[in-house]
């Protein structure tokens, strides 16, 4: 493949890290690049060499933030309901502030990811949540423990608006279900091996709990990976230190002509604006508010634990359901590779996997404790719905404006479904939850009609687009773009939507 579009510069960066923030804001997005050829083997090249250097760094990230969250479901079993005097809802809200912090942090972010680069925001934020998970160790009640959950929800909620941008710059639209499957197969491993991990750490006995080595240890690894981030990630394309100058021109080509959208600290008015009256922007909303409540991350330790198995078992039995989990991912990426205009259905469909395991835990008998435990497994396994849903933001939604504000208020949505979705756990129904059970059921029926409904919409909007460029409408004819711009995709009407 190869294209003589004209591009716009947006960074006029340094390769020095400590102009990064200067090169950040000093961006023309007027200047024209002289075009470029290049060919399928040239963008293999640079894919190559992008997968090699940002895609680890990221995963790393996504692999720190879910053992910081896997550290509280851990040290619940090795003794920290009863070091900290825990009693009836107290663990329950103790998992819920998390998200509170993280629904805080989401507000921040739309004004900071203008400001800042994402390479500078994330590292941060990296660092400051590991200093958080360190003392996390030293709570001696309830209300200490509450108040370090609020600030590491804080702390690591800020990130995530930012990979969904991270991905759009770097990858094509094709590309991205298979990245986001990678930062969230991070996020397996770390339930997984971390799970085993954190294990041994709790296990230790001396004058200082397990639990607190555990989060002392598990904080500073996020310091150590947040600061690498920082030095090793670049601000963008025009100034990665792994590319020679001819990739990364190739780098800005491959994603620019896909409409991609530029990295931009101007705020546009008529973007927010087309974004609030924008039926979509809610759907969005409801979608992530669905997924979240309906974790049973935080409880899936205390399930099996109550089922009568030990703490060592407990942790073994997380191993069956990242399998499961990490093969619903593969399966999902193929999905998406071979129907990629059938993203919405593919996760509709995904979604009745974790739907039939939250029904079986609500009418499996206590005594079916094996068919109960591959119950759990299935309830687990939304992480394949998660990457597509991204996916399609990050695909669908052009503008910065936009795109951060589609990005973050989704995270809202996270957020808010993440502290709602605690509290449908009553201490007096463990260890099965049947309530919770119940509602996630309802969720996830929930969840599977929002999505139908936003592929319809989109559908819809793409033939309207093709009916004005049939009727002799230039401007809606579909086309490579000339570049990145900010334009936001209800304005680019050469734009089309992945379904």
């Amino acid at each position: 493949m190869s294209s003589h579009e004209t591009h716009r510069d947006i960074h006029e960066s340094s390769l020095e890290d400590t102009k990064d923030k200067e090169a950040f804001n000093n961006e023309n997005v007027n200047e024209i690049y002289e075009p470029i050829e290049f060919t399928e083997d040239d963008n293999r090249r640079v894919l190559r060499k992008i997968d090699l250097v940002v895609l680890p760094l990221a995963s790393l990230v996504y692999f720190c933030q879910y053992l910081d969250k896997r550290g509280l479901s851990f040290a619940a079993i090795f003794g920290l309901k009863k070091d900290l005097h825990l009693q009836g809802q107290d663990y329950s809200w103790a998992s819920s502030i998390f998200y509170f912090g993280t629904l805080a942090s989401q507000f921040l972010s739309i004004k900071i990811l203008h400001m800042f680069s994402v390479r500078v925001y994330v590292g941060a934020t990296v660092v400051l949540w590991g200093g958080v998970m360190m003392a996390q160790a030293a709570p001696q009640n309830a209300g200490d423990l509450l108040a370090l959950r609020f600030l590491l929800g804080l702390m690591e909620g800020s990130a995530y608006p930012a990979f969904v941008i991270l991905i759009s710059f770097w990858y094509r639209k094709a590309e991205h279900p298979a990245r986001f499957a990678a930062l969230y197969g991070a996020d397996i491993v770390a339930q997984g091996l971390g799970g085993l991990f954190l294990y041994g750490l709790s296990s230790i006995k001396g004058s200082l709990a397990g639990w607190r080595i555990a989060m002392l240890i598990a904080g500073g690894l996020s310091i150590v990976i947040g600061l690498g981030f920082s030095y090793l990630v670049p601000t963008d394309a025009k100034n990665a230190w792994f590319l020679t100058e001819r990739d990364r021109q190739i780098a800005v080509d491959r994603v620019a002509l896909e409409h991609a959208s530029a990295q931009s600290k101007e705020w546009k008015w008529d973007q927010f604006w087309d974004t609030m009256k924008d039926p979509r922007f809610y759907l969005t909303i409801i979608w992530s508010f669905c997924l979240c409540a309906c974790t049973v991350l935080n409880f899936g330790t205390l399930i099996l634990n109550g089922l009568g198995y030990s703490t060592f078992i407990t942790t073994v039995l997380q191993l069956p359901a990242c399998g499961m989990q990490l093969v619903c991912l593969g399966l999902a990426v193929l999905a998406c590779k071979y129907y990629p205009n059938r993203r919405g259905y593919i996760q509709a469909a995904f979604a009745i996997i974790p739907l039939l395991g939250s029904i079986l835990l609500q009418v499996l008998p206590f005594e079916n404790k094996w068919p109960l435990a591959g119950a759990l497994w299935l309830t687990t396994c939304n992480h394949a719905i998660v990457i597509t849903n991204l996916s399609i933001i990050s695909s669908n939604i052009k503008g910065h404006t936009r795109k951060t504000l589609f990005s973050s208020f989704y995270y809202v949505g996270y957020a808010t479904g993440s502290i709602v979705g605690p509290q449908l756990y009553f201490d007096k129904e463990a260890p099965l939850y049947r309530t919770a059970m119940r509602s996630i059921s309802g969720l996830y029926g929930a969840y599977i009609v929002t999505m139908l409904l936003f592929t319809f919409m989109c559908k819809w909007e793409n033939a309207r687009r093709d009916k004005l460029a049939a009727e002799g409408n230039q401007d809606a004819i579909a086309r490579p773009a000339t570049g990145y711009d900010n334009e936001s995709d209800v304005k680019d009407l050469s734009f089309r939507y992945v379904l």
